[in-house]
């Protein structure tokens, strides 16, 4: 069984885009609930 290189490279390549994607999403919700906890702050 042959490995093809160059579809691992393209792989790792786009489970890192995936990945930074997920957390990048993740992190933008965190700050938009940052700045709506200061906006609206709990009673």
């Amino acid at each position: 069984m042959e490995m093809d290189i160059e579809a691992l490279k393209i792989a790792a390549e786009l489970m890192i885009f995936g990945m930074g994607g997920v957390f990048l999403v993740l992190f933008l919700l965190f700050l938009i609930s940052k700045l709506l906890l200061k906006i609206f702050p709990a009673k």
